[in-house]
């Protein structure tokens, strides 16, 4: 993620670095938003989860990555989501969309690190090892993180590279298990008209919708680096089908394999990956030994996967606190290695109160480590939306207010077509949030409550810092030499 600045962008002519190829963008997004800790959340949709993900492609990720390219090409170096919101709706939505971007990699951390004790359980202790020891294995890990988060600013590109190799492996590997497994005992799912189709539509639509939008977004990740194609009116519509394609495609896949071997309802969000793996491979001591390297490198790919966006949101976090718009603490780094180690404590912090906090809550009504997870996951993911409803809003404002601004990609169509990929994508976002919070079809009123609980909290917090942003973005500008009373006229005129 790029470092958050409401700073205008220098326009500049080329940069003298060789332009992306198609097959580069393509890549870069399969490896941002192809992720093996969704894999099992997908799979225990059930089968309606291939007819959904078909669909939401083209309702969802289409309009969706149209938007953020045009975006990316029109405003490359200013700081993505923040301040394509900052643009269309002033600093205090700015100041709220960079709290939200930073909460949800903290509350991220912890449950994707509660899949990786899981996996450790079901690897090497039957699946039986002890509630709070799984939370003291994630809480240990959570500060692993922020140690490599405080140590060094370079991940090195081996590092997803090798994640994303190992992914693709063991989407492979569960498609290969899952036929082995259909072949000796039959398929453990289903597969009828009736089955794969959204017979019963609303309960499918609630329990799909959230979550194979989630799969889906990032594409802003890649929507900035459109104006170094070598023709992004013709190469942007194509790395949009092509890596949509391929993820919905590589999600499929693993949807299938899994449920080939396990019903939908006996999938673990926690350890449904490697039981899966273990079931399929079969007991022998090669099936064994493979299913516990492609456990050893899924564990790879669970740290793999969070540590460049950790490094990516503590940086614009403190970035964001240096402008004024989040506490000054954000803003802390190392004073040698020039590491984000405010934000990155206060990122462990939170996500260590929370894992534990939940731990307890479950513990007390009999909860597993899977409804832990769960609700770390539903309430990050909120957490994760909220930014993506404002950017495309923003979309339609910056359209009327900046029109006239150039646009290396520019989303076809007119003032009908606009609408509609502004609205539609609105309204899906908008209602995964809601069915996070509360599905109607099957729901807990703990887990409703703890959400809430946690949602009025990060509300308190995001109105304490608009309302406190404009005092800390005059001390900031104090402190960098900059003119405050220019710096102040930010905030006159800009909306709630």
């Amino acid at each position: 993620m790029a470092a958050q600045t409401d700073r205008p962008p220098v326009e500049t002519g080329t940069t003298g670095r060789p332009a992306f190829r198609l097959f580069d963008m393509v890549l870069f997004s399969v490896a941002a938003m192809l992720l093996l800790s969704q894999l099992t959340v997908t799979a225990a949709v059930g089968p309606t989860a291939i007819f959904w993900t078909i669909a939401i492609i083209g309702a969802f990720f289409v309009p969706y990555g149209l938007v953020t390219a045009e975006l990316g090409s029109a405003y490359p170096d200013a700081g993505g989501i923040y301040a394509w919101v900052v643009r269309a709706f002033g600093n205090r939505w700015g100041s709220r969309v960079s709290w939200w971007y930073w909460l949800n990699v903290g509350l991220w951390v912890p449950s994707v690190y509660l899949m990786f004790s899981g996996a450790i359980s079901s690897m090497f202790f039957g699946g039986h090892l002890n509630f709070w020891v799984q939370i003291a294995i994630t809480v240990v890990l959570i500060w692993i993180n922020y140690w490599v988060n405080a140590r060094s600013l370079e991940t090195g590109t081996w590092v997803s590279n090798v994640g994303a190799g190992i992914t693709i492996a063991v989407i492979v590997a569960l498609a290969v298990a899952g036929g082995i497994y259909a072949t000796n005992h039959g398929s453990a799912t289903e597969w009828t008209a009736s089955t794969m189709l959204p017979t019963d539509a609303l309960p499918a639509f609630a329990a799909a919708l959230p979550i194979v939008i989630y799969n889906f977004l990032g594409f802003e990740l890649m929507s900035s680096a459109s104006t170094q194609m070598e023709n992004p009116k013709r190469d942007v519509p194509r790395t949009i089908a092509v890596a949509g394609a391929l993820i919905g495609g590589f999600y499929l896949i693993a949807t299938v394999g899994m449920q080939l071997i396990l019903p939908a309802d006996e999938i673990s969000s926690t350890t449904g990956l490697i039981d899966a793996l273990q079931r399929g491979l079969g007991e022998s001591a090669v099936a064994h030994v493979i299913v516990t390297a492609l456990g050893i490198g899924a564990l790879f790919c669970f740290f793999a996967c969070l540590v460049p966006w950790t490094i990516g949101a503590n940086l614009a976090a403190a970035e964001a606190a240096q402008q004024g718009d989040l506490p000054k603490v954000f803003a802390r780094v190392h004073p040698e290695r020039g590491t984000p180690v405010g934000a990155a404590m206060l990122c462990s912090v939170v996500g260590t109160v929370f894992t534990v906090g939940y731990a307890a809550l479950f513990s007390l009504t009999d909860g597993a480590i899977d409804d832990v997870f769960w609700n770390l996951f539903a309430f990050s993911s909120v957490i994760f939306l909220l930014p993506y409803i404002v950017m495309m809003l923003a979309f339609r404002t910056l359209r009327r207010i900046d029109g006239d601004r150039p646009r290396p990609y520019r989303v076809p169509g007119g003032p009908v077509a606009t609408w509609l990929i502004t609205w539609v994508p609105t309204a899906l976002l908008v209602i995964a949030v809601l069915f996070f919070v509360w599905n109607p079809f099957s729901y807990s009123w703990a887990a409703t409550g703890s959400i809430l609980v946690g949602l009025a909290v990060t509300v308190a917090f995001q109105e304490y810092f608009c309302f406190r942003s404009p005092r800390w973005t005059r001390e900031r500008a104090l402190e960098r030499g900059d003119d405050p009373d220019s710096v102040r006229q930010q905030f006159a005129d800009t909306p709630l």
